[in-house]
């Protein structure tokens, strides 16, 4: 075929064209048609994941609840009776079962400190 007759073709076909109105409302069918379909699968993972994080957290809490109220088994007397410790072993293993407070913390550092000047104090003279 040459150029000319391809031009023609191309150029001489007109399609009847139905309107806008009818045309934007099978469009919007379409389009309303591929939400349903898409809409629910979307839903169904929004929902997997909710429920996931919703379990976590569940065996989370009851996890952390598990690891606050459960009784210590610490160092108790069954232990220092094991090993026939000193007493300042003994005295040291009955500390650990309590943490000390900020300001008593504060308060040691603050005594080390001052033995820590008087011993530098005592090495000048």
């Amino acid at each position: 075929m040459k150029d000319q007759e391809l031009y023609d073709i191309f150029h001489s076909y007109h399609p009847e064209m139905s309107s806008e109105e009818d045309f934007m409302a099978r469009l919007n069918e379409q389009m309303n048609a591929i939400d349903k379909k898409r809409i629910p699968s979307l839903w169904e993972r929004t929902r997997q994941r909710h429920f996931l994080l919703w379990a976590a957290s569940i065996a989370a809490t009851i996890a952390v609840g598990l690891f606050l109220f459960m009784p210590s088994k610490g160092n108790d007397s069954g232990e220092a009776d094991l090993y026939h410790a000193r007493s300042d072993y003994q005295t040291m293993l009955s500390m650990t079962q309590s943490f000390p407070t900020f300001e008593e913390t504060v308060a040691e550092i603050e005594q080390s400190g001052q033995q820590l000047q008087m011993a530098i104090a005592e090495m000048k003279e």
